[in-house]
């Protein structure tokens, strides 16, 4: 199974895996603005019309409740990586995220929080991928 002739896998195939990903993932900038999200970020945060290329949707550092889940948002441009547990309505730091919307906290109450790097290993943009 996979790829049996060791070629590299097509670029375009990268964004999709990232879309159809079973659990919410947001990329945001250093900037504190989603620069991307997947259908299950959209469908789990009942989110209506994302346009991160306007940068509207932003990361409220004030309205993370877990201190935890905000030292690892700053300092993952630090180049830190982060396995959280136990995160209480994580999606509440999303402006444009209502907390009457917001999904209930028991839904996605685990978070991985990466960097990722250009060519010149420079930080260009934080991940957080919401578990179950």
């Amino acid at each position: 199974m996979g790829n049996e002739t060791n070629e590299p896998l097509p670029e375009e195939l990268f964004p999709l895996i990232i879309d159809f990903f079973p659990y919410p993932i947001a990329i945001f900038t250093p900037q504190y603005t989603l620069a991307m999200v997947n259908k299950s970020f959209k469908a789990a945060a009942k989110m209506r019309l994302i346009n991160p290329e306007k940068g509207t949707v932003r990361i409220l550092q004030y309205k993370i409740d877990d201190t935890r889940l905000a030292e690892a948002v700053k300092h993952v441009f630090a180049g830190d990586t982060f396995f959280l547990e136990d995160l209480k309505n994580p999606f509440s730091m999303f402006s444009g995220i209502t907390r009457k919307s917001a999904p209930h906290p028991d839904n996605f109450n685990k978070a991985v929080i990466f960097p990722i790097t250009d060519d010149n290993a420079g930080i260009t943009y934080g991940v957080i991928v919401f578990m179950p």
